[in-house]
Parts: C-alpha cells; structure tokens; sequence
C-alpha cells in the first residue's frame, strides 16, 4: 500500500466514489426528478430539487433539503444568478468551489474530480450529490429500505517527529473518542456515530508508535470507527484533546533513553473520553502547559467584550507566535486568525452572540494552530492589533467597501515597535452619499449617486496600480500583485501617451501614495485625489484577484456609479479573455471606483491563486496585451462619449 503523510487522503478516484454508491441510487434514469429523503442524525431530510445524470444523482442549490442540510452542519452556500461559481463554506472553514460546466472541483486547497460537471436548468444551478456530501464529510448508505447520511471520519493525519508522534483525526460529526482497549504495547480508540471508508494499517515505527490500523464496527445507522495504535515499551499515549467538536488529537510520546529504560512500565490510562477527566500525570511530571525553552506559545483565555457600537475580541497569549488571518468577503462574512506555533490552554470554544458578532469558534486546528474563527452579520470593520501579550481583534457597526482579504503578523517578543503601535489593518468604512443603500447583497443593490461629472481636463487618463509600497497586496508563487500592477500600468500608460493622451499614475514606482503603513482609508482616499483634484476624463485601477483555493479564475470589472457602467461595460468588450473567462462587471462599493468623481472602473485582471490565470498574469506578453486592451476601451468610450466643447482626442 502506498502510503502519504495523511493516513488516507479525501475520496479523489472515481472507484473509491464508487463504494459510496447505492444500488440503483447513483444510476442516471432511475432518479430523474423524483424526491429523495434522507435520514440524518436521526432526523428525515427531503430533497426536492433532484436530477440525474450519467455520473450520479445532482441536487439544485435552491433545494430546501440541502438548505436544511447545510444550516445542521455549519455551512453556507453562496451563489447568485449569472455566476459561474458555487462556493460553499464549511464550519471548518473550509471552502468548497465548484465551477458551471467543469467536473474539476476543490476542496480547499485540494483538487479533486467529479463524476460529472455542476450545469444549470431553469435557472438554477445542479451539484453532483455524492461530491457535495464528501466535502461536507458525509457519505450515502443504505439501511434496508432508509437511505442514511452516514457522517464519516474523513481523515487521519499522521504528524511525525523524532520522539513523538500526533494524529489528528477529522469528521463530520462531533467526535468523543473512547478508549475500548489499552494495554502496555496497543491502545484501541473508538470513534462513535462515524464511519469511515479509510482502512488497513500504517507501519509508522516514529516517535514511539509501530503502526496504525482502522476497522470499521457498528451498524448503518449507529456506526463506530475503530483506531487502534500500536506502541513501543514505554510510549506515552497522552489525553485525546478535541481541537473542535469535529477534531480531536491523539498525541504519543516515546522514551527518548529507549525502550528498556522503561521497559516495566505501562501507559497511564487515559479517561473515558475527550472531554472526560484526564488521570494525574506522575508526580515529577513537568506541567501539562508549562512552557519550555523554544516551547509553543500558549492562547490561554479569549474573551469578547462591547467597544462602542461593535465588539472586541481579546486573544492572551504567552510566549511568542506569529499569526496569519483571513476574511471572506459579503455575503459569506467570515472571519479566521490563525495562530502558529502555539496550543490552546483550555477547552475549546462556540459561542452564539449578538451582532456584529454572530458567533466565535476557537480550537486547535492542528498540532501547532489555533484557530479563532468569527462570523458577522454582515460586512463589518475589523480592526487587528497586535501586542506583547496577544492580539486584539475589534469588530466595528460600520460597513465596510473594502479592504485587505488577508495578512500576517507577530505576537510576543518578536514583535516590532511599529507592529506595537499600529493596528495591521483597519478596512475603510463607507461614507454613503445621501440616498445611497450600502454594500451589494443582491440583484436590488442600486448605483451610488449620478454626479453629472464634467472633466476639467478632457486629455487626462488617471491610473491606479492596486497596492504598492508597504501593501504587497496578494503573495502567491513569490509573486507580488503589487509588481504586477505597476507594471501593467506602466505599459497602459506608454501605450495612451503614444495615442495623444496625458496620463497620470497614482504612484509611478513601488511606494506608498500616502504613507508607509497608513490607514486603508488614508490611502484609498490619497489615490482618489490624484485623480479628482485633476479633473481628470477617466479613472482605471488595475489590480489581480485571489482566492483561498485554487478553483475561481477570469477577469471582473467594478463599478459604482451609474457613469461608470458604461465605460466598464466598453473595457469588457475588449478584454477578450486571452486563456481566461470574463466573469462579467459587478456592481459593487470599491472605495475608488466610489468616490472618484469621473467615470472609473476597477480591473482584477486574473486570479493568482489559479494556476492557468497565474501562468497568465507572470507572462509579459499577456500584460501588455491586457494593457493594449483597456486602452482600445478607452479609445472606443471617448469616441461614444464625447467630453462636451472638448477638442476631439
């Protein structure tokens, strides 16, 4: 058996798909519309929305089954009409994409393959069923006459290191492992109301295990996953610790003298359960959590408390970390921090509160993370400052148009005297004109205001390259989208001065064009100045996309006001695409396209996080060709659109 880091990775081979089947249930004309009831976690679950297909039964994302479905585990899916893309977010996080008319799929930062690919009927959008359920960790059995959504231990990472080794298992549903057996050379764990497709044996011979096998036992509707470890003389099995409801780690330490050293001795046994009493350590035992010389840092309390109009979430850590952070966007309004090289003192945490907060998770996402994951009620500031002593998280009342999707930083120590007294981002709150309704969050989302903009200077074209300086914007590949975007500009900009244009650019070389390690706000409104305080005819700001997984790609444009459709809608036209997709033009608040008084549209040219699109954006062929694109767009708009009593361009 070939084995990898993971025990058994996801289910990516159309055999193992296979073994999910049920008998006539996955076969294309025997389920052509017909409704399907599902038993789960006891409870009967009807799905209307079904078709089939060559490859296996498709559920319709309007389904009232799989909404009730999704809202049991955690999930959100978000899709509107017109977008290729379906996401859905788990309670992990983890985000599931699936593409209109492509069998490839992705499961965070995995890519798998579907039995078919998602399609569109009547307006709503198809997913290949047993996909969906294995993202969501559940697999299809049959119980007699009842069809069961079994939740299945998906995985079993195996982390290894000289004297120990953790495993770290992972489910769709709340895991309480048990010990069933234990004695000086194995210990057998057992995993109620899951199942599993995993099965067979590890040889390990690490850290004080020898090897790791999984059986399953138990019935179709009352399941039990069975792990059993075996060990070397002397290992230590520590207390299963739940990292969350749906993960747990069981950690083994080895004898660094060797097995005769302690050959006589037996493991103290562990308790009944995750969240049962763990039994006293030895008498000269070392803390549990007590810190050693290069020892992880630990997360030891995270409280919420009011400030202001919004709500503040302090994160205590002792010793020194470093921390990654995240945020999707409205409407999944999803927020994650990271914290590395460190362990979660205590249990771990979810919490129901009020807006804007609507809930916060904290668990230990793998051996050396913890997770705090917070959702929102809506598309609200965050503000995340960093300290000696944690990390202070302040979620604001305000809405926000935009603002970073994802950073880093330190904690402890390490930390710089600049990370000390600035926040690491503070997102621009909207300042809405009179009449004006706030964020995009459907198809009755209206235009800002008609200004009636008249440019003083008719020749001048403003250009803004996305981010630079201390803003490296998105990081993939060692690529900067900073780097990208000037120089797509700088070829704009060549290309429109050859033609008999005065260009601007907001910035010409890497910088900042308010300050170094300035407010979003500060920022974003110093580029819109460039181009107000101008007079200028137009506005173009140029930057590239990313994602947290691999799947979305192609070009969008932004608008906000009501003149800037017109010339997005011109731009489109020429952007023909080149390798990628045109995902259309979105109406929606970027601050700059917002508050820019001539007509403006925002680009994000491709997707870095994609490696089709990444092969484009590195190409400079393809930037000068997106470059000569935009300027035909802009050739074409002023012809159609003639500055009144200016001269001809």
């Amino acid at each position: 058996m070939n084995w990898i880091n993971r025990f058994v990775v996801r289910i990516g081979s159309v055999a193992a798909l296979a073994a999910l089947a049920l008998p006539g249930l996955l076969a294309g004309p025997a389920l052509a519309d017909a409704p399907l009831t599902l038993l789960y976690q006891g409870e009967p679950i009807r799905f209307s929305h079904v078709s089939s297909s060559d490859g296996g039964p498709a559920i319709g994302v309007n389904d009232p089954g799989l909404t009730a479905l999704l809202r049991a585990t955690g999930a959100l899916l978000t899709w509107k009409p017109g977008e290729r893309y379906v996401l859905i977010t788990t309670s992990v996080p983890t985000v599931v994409s699936f593409a209109i008319g492509d069998r490839r799929y992705d499961v965070g930062p995995i890519s798998l393959q579907a039995g078919f690919a998602p399609y569109e009927r009547g307006g709503e959008v198809f997913l290949p069923l047993n996909e969906l359920l294995r993202a969501l960790d559940l697999a299809l059995r049959q119980d007699g006459a009842v069809k069961i959504l079994q939740p299945q231990l998906d995985s079993l990472e195996v982390r290894q290191e000289s004297d120990s080794v953790t495993l770290l298992a992972h489910a769709g549903a709340p895991l309480n492992p048990r010990v069933v057996v234990q004695t000086p050379s194995t210990v057998t764990y057992a995993f109620d109301g899951v199942g599993t497709t995993l099965s067979g044996t590890r040889q390990v011979d690490a850290g004080g295990v020898r090897s790791i096998a999984i059986a399953n036992s138990g019935t179709v509707r009352d399941p039990t996953t069975l792990v059993t470890v075996a060990l070397e003389a002397g290992t230590v099995a520590q207390t299963p610790r739940n990292g969350s409801e749906r993960d747990v780690v069981l950690a083994f330490a080895g004898n660094p003298a060797g097995p005769q050293a302690v050959a006589r001795e037996s493991p103290p046994s562990l308790g009944a359960s995750a969240n049962g009493t763990p039994s006293a350590p030895p008498a000269n035992a070392a803390p549990e959590n007590a810190p050693t010389a290069n020892a992880a840092a630990l997360v030891t309390a995270v409280s919420t408390q009011p400030s202001g109009a919004g709500i503040a979430v302090t994160i205590s850590v002792t010793g020194d970390a470093t921390y990654e952070w995240h945020r999707l966007r409205d409407p999944d309004n999803r927020f994650w921090v990271d914290i590395r090289n460190a362990q979660l003192q205590g249990p771990p945490v979810d919490e129901n509160l009020t807006g804007p907060l609507v809930s916060m998770r904290v668990r230990q996402d793998d051996p050396a993370t913890v997770r705090i994951a917070l959702s929102l009620d809506g598309p609200k500031s965050i503000a995340i400052t960093p300290s000696a002593t944690g990390l202070l998280v302040e979620v604001g009342s305000d809405e926000v148009a935009d603002g970073p999707r994802s950073g880093s930083g330190s904690i402890g120590s390490v930390l710089s005297a600049s990370e000390q007294s600035a926040p690491a981002v503070t997102p621009a709150p909207l300042e809405n004109a009179p009449g004006d309704v706030g964020v995009s969050t459907g198809t009755d989302w209206k235009f800002g205001p008609h200004g009636g903009y008249v440019a003083t200077n008719p020749r001048l074209i403003v250009i803004d390259p996305g981010h630079g300086g201390s803003d490296r914007g998105t990081i993939h590949g060692g690529v900067a989208e900073a780097d990208l975007t000037l120089d797509m500009a700088k070829r704009l900009r060549d290309i429109l001065v050859a033609r008999g244009w005065q260009v601007k650019l907001t910035h010409d070389t890497d910088v900042d064009v308010y300050a170094p390690n300035d407010s979003p706000h500060d920022e974003l409104q110093a580029r819109v100045d460039v181009a107000n305080q101008a007079g200028a005819r137009l506005f173009i700001s140029i930057h590239a996309n990313a994602y947290i997984n691999s799947g979305p790609y192609g070009t969008t444009l932004y608008v906000s006001k009501p003149d800037d459709e017109a010339f997005a809608r011109i731009v489109e036209t020429h952007l023909d695409g080149d390798g990628t997709k045109d995902d259309g033009i979105v109406k929606s608040h970027m601050y700059v396209t917002y508050h820019t008084r001539m007509p403006a549209v925002l680009i994000e040219t491709a997707f870095l996080s994609n490696p089709g699109d990444y092969a484009l954006l590195t190409s400079a062929a393809w930037r000068q060709k997106v470059a000569q694109e935009i300027a035909d767009g802009i050739a074409e708009y002023a012809h159609e659109y003639p500055v009144p009593n200016a001269p001809a361009q």
